[in-house]
């Protein structure tokens, strides 16, 4: 690692700013894994603005370490923690992190229920439209729209019967949605 460490602080010298760019960020990052150790007792430490800033900060290092953090956050009590791993864990879209995330549909909150909806259409699972369909009839529109957009993100053929029907749906932000989405899956 610090032969790697080196080697990245004397790109920062090039002359090609997009490699200073990108040796700077990996240099961020190197230096971020070897402190996850750190992370963590932040994490557990702090107030709640410090653990937000330590899961966005995971989220950057993406490393399998991290994991663990990322996924204790989505049972916090706290509301703004679960969405802000949620987020991060969709971003990532680690296989591993699916079954943590699909337990959160069952959140009270219907904003965390949203968030996970919308962090599921960036996995590919081809298992995932069966758990998204049965939302696409919940009388929460944001949810509704969420479950739409992360179907069409899945290229889920097998949902467009049910996203057909919402063409007649009263709410004209749900017909739009569906709209799109129809024209998003290939098929």
């Amino acid at each position: 690692m610090e032969q790697r460490r080196k080697v990245l602080i004397k790109m920062l010298k090039d002359q090609n700013e997009a490699v200073r760019q990108s040796a700077a960020e990996a240099l961020e990052r190197l230096e971020g894994i070897q402190n996850i150790d750190s992370l963590v007792r932040k994490y557990k430490a702090g107030d709640k603005p410090t653990r937000l800033k330590v899961l966005y900060a995971m989220g950057k290092l993406r490393s399998d370490d991290c994991l663990p953090i990322l996924i204790h956050s989505l049972s916090s009590e706290e509301e703004d923690i679960r969405a802000a791993g949620v987020r991060v864990l969709g971003e990532l879209a680690d296989e591993r992190t699916l079954q943590p995330l699909l337990n959160l549909l069952k959140d009270p909150s219907p904003t965390i229920q949203t968030e996970t909806v919308e962090a599921l259409g960036n996995f590919r699972h081809p298992d995932l439209p069966r758990h998204l369909l049965p939302l696409l009839e919940h009388e929460n529109k944001h949810l509704v729209k969420a479950a739409l957009n992360s179907l069409g993100r899945l290229n889920a053929i097998e949902a467009l019967d049910k996203i057909m029907e919402l063409a007649e749906h009263e709410d004209h932000d749900i017909r739009r949605t569906a709209a799109q989405v129809m024209g998003q899956i290939e098929g």
